[in-house]
C-alpha cells in the first residue's frame, strides 16, 4: 500500500525522486495520465488488475467506456526507476500534469499519484481540504 507525500524537485534532465518506500524491490511500472492534473503510477502487477477490470466491468454506455479506456491507455507507458530512485517521465505526460520545477508524489493506496509541486498545494489547500472535511463528517471521523 502507497501512503505518504514527498516534494522533490525535478533535475535538468525531467527527471523525479520516487521514494524508496514506494519502491521497496519493485521496478516495473506503468504511468498515465491520471484526473485533476495528475499522473498516475502503478506498479506492473496492479496494472494488469486495471486492464481486467475494463473486461469484467458492464458498462451501460459503451461510448463511454471506450473513451476512458482510450485516455487511460493511449498515453501510457511502460517505465522503470533507476538504481537511484528516479523516473524520467516523458514529455507528453509531464506536458499534461504541468510538471516543471518541483514535483509532489503521493501515496494512494494502490497507486502513486504524481503532480506539479504548485498545482498540488493549490488543490490540497482548496478543493481537497473541503472535501477531506465534508466527507470525514459523513464518515463520522
Amino acid at each position: 500500500m502507497y501512503v505518504g507525500f514527498f516534494l522533490h524537485a525535478v533535475d535538468k534532465k525531467k527527471r523525479i525522486f520516487i521514494p524508496y518506500r514506494f519502491r521497496s524491490g519493485k521496478n516495473n511500472y506503468v504511468i498515465s495520465r491520471g484526473l485533476e492534473k495528475c499522473l498516475w503510477l502503478f506498479d506492473s502487477v496492479t496494472w494488469s488488475e486495471i486492464l481486467g477490470k475494463f473486461e469484467t466491468l458492464s458498462w451501460r454506455d459503451k461510448s463511454k467506456q471506450r473513451a476512458f479506456k482510450r485516455m487511460l491507455l493511449a498515453g501510457a507507458v511502460e517505465c522503470g526507476i533507476d538504481v537511484q530512485g528516479r523516473l524520467i517521465i516523458p514529455s507528453h505526460l509531464r506536458e499534461y500534469a504541468g510538471i516543471r520545477k518541483e514535483s509532489a508524489v503521493i501515496g494512494m493506496g494502490d497507486r502513486i499519484e504524481i503532480w506539479d509541486g504548485a498545482i498540488w498545494k493549490k488543490y490540497s489547500t482548496g478543493f481537497g481540504e473541503k472535501a477531506f472535511g465534508m466527507l470525514a463528517d459523513k464518515l463520522d471521523i
